[in-house]
């Protein structure tokens, strides 16, 4: 999902920029070949959402480097059914973001043992790659602990290893 919180009101073209970086990451890697793009909206029809929302759709559908699926709308998001890539601004990810921690939390406090919502624990991701800029970086959750950290440099080795920073620079 690009954006979690970076940029809390994006324009459209930097929504399109975010699509055109999660292929590049879910490529080079997730190792998908060819990642589905899907724009976090309000509802699935072209004519919904904001201006912004609106204008980033008609960018998207008609952009050779991205695999757009169309508008995905937020019931889908824990299930099968989502694209590979979610673009939305930071401010619509950062919620769902702590909304899917809240998830998480929820469940273990109760107990409860599922694989799904340990997808949603951060500790088993370990950071967030800084995509688009000229080097591989990727971030950490504030409250981190040694299982998060260990997760987080694997991942950090993954995006060096795939030389992501580069091929974005060659790709875009």
């Amino acid at each position: 999902i690009l954006d979690v919180g970076l940029n809390p009101d994006s324009k459209p073209d930097v929504l399109l920029q975010y699509a055109r970086l999660g292929s590049l990451y879910a490529r080079y890697v997730l190792n998908i070949e060819n990642p589905t793009v899907g724009l976090l909206n309000i509802g699935e029809e072209e004519s919904k959402g904001s201006v912004a929302v609106k204008s980033a759709f008609e960018l998207m559908k008609d952009n050779p480097q991205v695999n757009f699926a169309g508008n995905l709308e937020a019931n889908l998001l824990f299930t099968g059914e989502m694209t590979d890539v979610i673009v939305c601004d930071g401010f619509v990810g950062n919620i769902v973001i702590k909304q899917a921690e809240a998830f998480y939390t929820i469940y273990r406090k109760r107990g409860l043992k599922d694989d799904f919502f340990d997808r949603l624990n951060f500790e088993n991701i370990g950071g967030t790659p800084i995509v688009g800029i000229n080097a591989n970086v990727v971030i950490g959750h504030g409250i981190s602990k040694r299982k998060a950290i260990m997760n987080m440099i694997l991942q950090t080795r993954d995006v060096i290893k795939a030389d992501l920073a580069r091929k974005i620079i060659e790709e875009i």
